[in-house]
């Protein structure tokens, strides 16, 4: 109407224009034009993000054999026991760990502690592990029954008030019969199944109570030659039905003081690998062997690649002959593929470790405050090396050894060099 209305009025002006002798110039409005906007533009789609790979980091950790003098580093003024300033050195390495394991070579009887041959030890043992970050206590060893069957039940009683996990011995049958004796473990998205063994019991009967030690050998009192591979393939068979990503197999066996296995362990080992297993985790002989990466046949066409340590050595002991006093912490990463929902090993490295008597290096204890630790080598290389003795802890004597300590480490474990990740 408004348009229309401006028109005649502009031409009524013209009219009258002409009329009156003016030639004006024909000027019309210019028409007024929609406004026009833009296309509504369409956001790019967010894409997915990819999902991420679970992964999970071990710890392996060697045989806590507790002699006397242990005790004694441990002892506190109020009667108490702090074991954990024994790790003072390398307990980051079980602190950093999603999770940790070693195995303990006595029983918590709650008595007076004792040493060799039956080694008892105070509750504080226990609590110390779970302070200083170890997870899983494998209990299946020569030891397991040092505190006879009262003090084993006691032990597993006590590793469960610490907040413990354990396998390898048994309150009962019914406790050795749920999951086979085995223990799952799910961690940050990965499940593992823990299954423990030892060759024999010292001589200890258990044939009344023969769910009470996972004792891998029909002939455990005698000649320690004769395997029972119907209990492990049973117990295998279990560990697969379970579905976990990882199998990982404990065993207590091989001869002392020996740095190489014997045909024993190596036969045990090839059946635990063929049967399904991952990790093989061996202690007992109390010095290093070796360690690898091995690639299995699937029986499918398919690989995967397991680690064996056919000995980690002792963790924590007073013994002083030949490489008694090496050991290694090994760190294995785990990773989940999202995709296929396979799980493997994707990195897998050792910490040389030594326990150290100052006595044996004249040093007093009152120079450091201590007399035994258990030492990182090659940090404790590298310190000394920079000029940092330690306050006087590293002696040349000592530093001596500790390069003796890592070369025999490395030439006993082997090269456990992991492929360079894709």
């Amino acid at each position: 109407m408004k348009r229309a209305a401006a028109l005649l009025l502009s031409l009524a002006l013209i009219v009258f224009a002409a009329s009156c002798g003016a030639s004006p110039e024909l000027t019309l409005p210019a028409p007024e034009l929609p406004e026009l906007s833009a296309p509504p533009s369409t956001p790019a789609p967010t894409p997915e993000p990819a999902p991420e790979p679970d992964t999970v980091t071990l710890t392996l950790a060697g045989d806590l054999v507790m002699h006397t003098q242990l005790n004694a580093e441990a002892l506190n003024s109020d009667g108490s026991y702090d074991y954990t300033r024994l790790f003072e050195d390398v307990e980051h390495y079980v602190a950093d760990a999603d999770y940790a394991l070693c195995c303990l070579e006595s029983s918590l009887t709650g008595g007076t502690p004792t040493g060799y041959p039956l080694f008892t030890s105070p509750d504080d043992l226990a609590y110390s592990l779970k302070e200083m970050g170890f997870d899983l206590i494998n209990t299946a060893s020569n030891h397991s029954m040092d505190g006879f069957q009262s003090g084993l039940i006691r032990t597993l009683d006590v590793l469960d008030a610490a907040g413990l996990d354990h396998v390898g011995t048994y309150r009962s049958q019914a406790e050795r019969d749920e999951n086979n004796g085995i223990l799952v473990k799910e961690i940050n998205g990965i499940s593992i199944a823990f299954l423990d063994y030892t060759y024999g019991t010292n001589g200890i009967p258990i044939y009344n109570f023969p769910y009470a030690v996972n004792v891998y050998n029909y002939d455990y009192m005698t000649t320690l030659v004769s395997p029972n591979y119907d209990m492990l393939e049973a117990d295998m068979a279990a560990a697969r039905a379970l579905d976990t990503d990882i199998i990982a197999v404990s065993v207590h066996w091989g001869a002392e003081y020996m740095t190489t296995p014997n045909v024993y362990q190596e036969r045990v080992a090839d059946f635990l690998f063929e049967q399904g297993a991952d990790l093989v985790i061996g202690g007992h002989p109390h010095v290093p062997q070796p360690m690898e990466l091995r690639e299995i046949d699937n029986g499918d066409g398919t690989t995967r690649t397991g680690f064996i340590c056919y000995c980690l050595g002792n963790l924590l002991s007073a013994m002083r002959s030949d490489y008694t006093y090496l050991t290694a912490m090994v760190q294995l990463e785990l990773t989940k593929d999202p995709d296929t929902g396979e799980t493997s090993i994707t990195d897998c490295s050792y910490v040389p470790m030594m326990m150290v008597n100052l006595a044996d290096y004249g040093v007093p204890a009152s120079v450091a405050g201590w007399q035994r630790r258990l030492l990182d080598i090659r940090a404790a290389i590298a310190d000394y090396e920079s000029g940092d003795d330690r306050g006087g802890v590293i002696t040349q004597a000592l530093y001596a050894n500790l390069q003796k300590g890592l070369a025999d480490c490395e030439r006993i474990f082997g090269d456990l060099t992991f492929p360079t990740k894709a």
